[in-house]
């Protein structure tokens, strides 16, 4: 295993990169075909392939029903899009950086375009640390606001999971009591782990300095750099539950947008809203946790098909996820027409930095204090908002 590994960090960053995505393409194609060539009965009773339930079901599918509840589908969407927009607005307002807001939704929807098949949402997250750093000329601030986001994502999908399950775990049936006694208290272990770092810096860090060198390093690296870049926030109770919030509204609607879809295939009477939002609140933390295929395509629909095939039917389950998706990336093309409106010269209207507005005709070289980092900037600083 060592050797695989040492061997792999001698390639070149090029063939890495190409050999993981040759790898993610093969395992999306291989749950593929695990979930189409899993076998469902059709309602003679007689065992058939989810590939041909799903033809069997296409012209059943009501095409007004369809285009209906796919549009409210991509509604929802945008509410949790849009709720992402704002917390990435509020994370860089706590470290003193400011931008027009339609400046920051281009920025979004383009890093959504470029991400779209890439694993989980690093495509989201490297175009928009990349902007708001080549533009505010604080880098280490951007990555800070980063370093906050991603674990206050994983609290709001935990958040959503916990308001689902009282109303939709049953679904799991003689499972759902024993399955609850140890998620619920594992999410809101993970939940209160989180706030402590966010809300209690100072004390993670000297807890942290305090635990011994090991095969802990990893772990113990990731707390110091997150309970890092909170300690920017600190004091900003108000600014982090309002985080917390906007978190907990980007996954809930994601979750509540696959009833949506569920309607759509013609799945009305057969699953309820709480059903299905918990079961996608499963099936999202499954394809962000997991982030080995392309998009999360194939374990997002086999995680649905699985938490609800007794409800809709494998084939209406599959449907659903896979719709859900599309719902979602059909917003994601706008980025598309932003990333071509932005030519060369573009710049935003303003960026304010520490209260202060940058001179954006000012090259980073021209700077007396550095190619285009302060010294402020060596560290992350607590700005006031």
């Amino acid at each position: 295993m060592m050797f695989v590994v040492r061997a792999w960090r001698k390639l070149p960053v090029g063939s890495r990169r190409l050999l993981s995505t040759l790898f993610k393409l093969a395992l999306t194609a291989g749950a593929f075909y695990l979930l189409l060539a899993h076998e469902v009965r059709d309602p003679s009773g007689a065992w058939i392939t989810t590939f041909e339930a799903i033809r069997r079901e296409l012209p059943s599918i009501d095409v007004g029903v369809f285009w209906r509840f796919c549009l409210l589908a991509a509604a929802i969407k945008f509410v949790g899009i849009s709720c992402s927009i704002w917390r990435w607005h509020t994370l860089l307002r706590g470290q003193g950086i400011r931008f027009p807001v339609w400046h920051l939704v281009g920025t979004f929807l383009i890093g959504r375009f470029l991400g779209t098949f890439l694993p989980s949402t690093i495509g989201l997250d490297g175009y928009k640390l990349w902007d708001a750093a080549r533009w505010s000329r604080r880098g280490v601030e951007a990555a800070a606001a980063t370093a906050v986001e991603k674990p206050l994502g994983l609290v709001g999908i935990f958040l959503s999971f916990l308001v689902a399950a009282p109303f939709g775990a049953h679904i799991l049936g003689a499972r759902s009591s024993t399955v609850l006694a140890i998620t619920v208290p594992l999410a809101v272990l993970v939940i209160a782990v989180m706030l402590t770092l966010l809300l209690y810096p100072a004390a993670v860090q000297w807890a942290v300095a305090r635990i011994p060198s090991g095969r802990s390093d990893r772990a113990k690296g990731i707390l110091v750099r997150v309970s890092d870049a909170a300690a920017a926030y600190r004091g900003k109770v108000r600014m982090l539950f309002l985080v917390l919030a906007q978190s907990f509204s980007v996954h809930f609607t994601t979750a509540a947008m696959y009833f949506c879809t569920a309607l759509a295939v013609g799945a009305a009477g057969t699953v309820t809203f709480w059903e299905s939002t918990f079961a996608s609140t499963v099936q999202i933390f499954a394809t962000v946790v997991f982030p080995l295929t392309v998009g999360g395509e194939g374990i997002r629909e086999i995680v649905h098909a699985y938490m609800l095939e007794a409800q809709m039917g494998a084939q209406k389950a599959v449907l659903a996820a896979a719709l859900g998706f599309w719902s979602a990336e059909a917003l994601t093309l706008f980025g598309g027409f932003f990333w071509l409106a932005r030519r060369r010269g573009y710049r935003p209207k303003f960026v304010e930095v520490g209260g202060a507005m940058l001179d954006l005709d000012e090259r980073p070289s021209d700077r007396t204090d550095g190619p285009g980092v302060s010294a402020a900037n060596e560290r992350v600083v607590s700005v006031p908002s």
